[in-house]
């Protein structure tokens, strides 16, 4: 990574860091940072930026703010899906970004949805560029059409199959150094359909200097979910989980206690949790840590998505045994009934869940196979170097 410093392409405003993405973001910004990697940080953004939020993380390093374009229009271009076409490069990006950064080697984009001013700033700066994948973003979109109805579901589907045709191209884009996938299944079906380099390069969010032990055992059993509750992925995780599994769970740990966390319910959140008996809804909390450390078993019902699914990274950094469905795991090298449970039907999760509740010793070892996993797996500066390798001059 010597000599190397890159200009880093944000696809959206990541501070407050309140979502998995934000904080995925925000924890490569911050390794890049103590590195000596980052040059130069560009972020576009449809509201005003917190100016302040971002000098806290970066200092006195270059910032560029990006406007982007949201207007329904942008849903018609004719080769771009709205996601990319909405976030473009202005003109006068090249020479801002030259003369921000003058010493920048290379680019990175993160992610997908920024594609377009990666490429642009390649082009016109004549430097390698890596994209950073966070999911298989045309099989995220799908998966979001499929449990969402109406017109907007229509409209969806119909971004899914753009954004699946854009990737085919994109693999393929000479502009590319490489892509570097969150997942190591994406990148495993990446790189039987794409013509560019493709590196695993697990997440960021991981953070070292927040790994300790637990104090102590919990006196409640309190079940925790965790997760940004505007997001439909997190919505379909909730509306499977609590209709399917927490009914069995209290038949058998009645003193159970079920705690949702997270920004911006919407309706169907609120009423799933205020119907459900023995489950509260936190929404907004400005900290989740507190959640975090009174909580007995941590939950991941995901039943939707594509990628890493970034709560379970936190769930095992704050030392928490964790019940996930498989979805939510298959991105990274975690250990079945070692390192976490994995169950994908509702009698098996709730299985798992009476069970860690009811045997606090196997739930503590669980937790420390899990928190030491973790560790070894989603080292920053080992990141950074897949990450250096592929900007690295042949």
């Amino acid at each position: 990574m010597q000599g190397q410093r890159w200009i880093v392409v944000a696809d959206s405003p990541f501070l407050p860091a309140t979502g998995g993405g934000e904080r995925e973001h925000l924890g490569f910004v911050r390794a890049a940072k103590r590195e000596g990697l980052l040059a130069l940080l560009i972020v576009p953004t449809v509201t005003p930026l917190d100016i302040g939020l971002y000098r806290a993380e970066i200092d006195d390093l270059p910032l560029i703010v990006t406007p982007r374009h949201t207007s329904a229009l942008r849903l018609a271009h004719p080769r771009l899906p709205y996601v990319v076409a909405s976030r473009t490069a202005p003109r006068w990006l090249p020479a801002r970004a030259r003369a921000a950064a003058r010493e920048a080697t290379g680019i990175v984009v993160f992610s997908y949805k920024s594609h377009q001013i990666g490429h642009r700033l390649a082009r016109d700066l004549g430097l390698p560029a890596v994209l950073r994948q966070h999911n298989h973003e045309g099989a995220y979109h799908r998966s979001l059409a499929a449990g969402t109805p109406g017109l907007r579901g229509l409209v969806l589907g119909w971004e899914a199959w753009r954004i699946e045709r854009d990737e085919v191209r994109l693999g393929s884009a000479p502009w590319l150094s490489g892509i570097a996938d969150i997942s190591l299944a994406d990148a495993q079906a990446r790189r039987r359909t794409g013509g560019r380099p493709v590196v695993h390069v697990p997440p960021f969010a991981f953070d070292p200097s927040a790994v300790r032990p637990r104090m102590g055992e919990p006196d409640s059993a309190r079940v925790l979910f965790l997760g940004a509750l505007d997001i439909a992925t997190n919505v379909a995780a909730v509306a499977w989980f609590i209709p399917s599994v927490w009914p069995e769970v209290l038949k058998h740990c009645p003193n159970a206690r079920l705690d949702v966390v997270g920004r911006a319910p919407g309706d169907l959140v609120r009423r799933l949790v205020g119907a459900a008996p023995a489950a509260s809804l936190h929404a907004d909390v400005a900290d989740p840590a507190p959640y975090l450390a009174g909580a007995t078993v941590a939950v991941n019902p995901a039943v939707s998505g594509s990628g890493v699914n970034i709560k379970v990274i936190e769930y095992l950094q704050a030392g928490l045994p964790v019940v996930s469905t498989s979805l939510a795991t298959q991105g990274l090298s975690l250990r079945s009934g070692r390192d976490l449970e994995v169950h994908d039907n509702a009698e098996g999760f709730a299985a798992a869940l009476i069970g860690l509740l009811q045997d606090r010793a196997r739930a503590r070892s669980m937790a420390e196979s899990g928190q030491k996993r973790v560790t070894e797996l989603l080292d920053p500066v080992e990141n950074l170097r897949r990450i250096a390798v592929l900007l690295a001059p042949c």
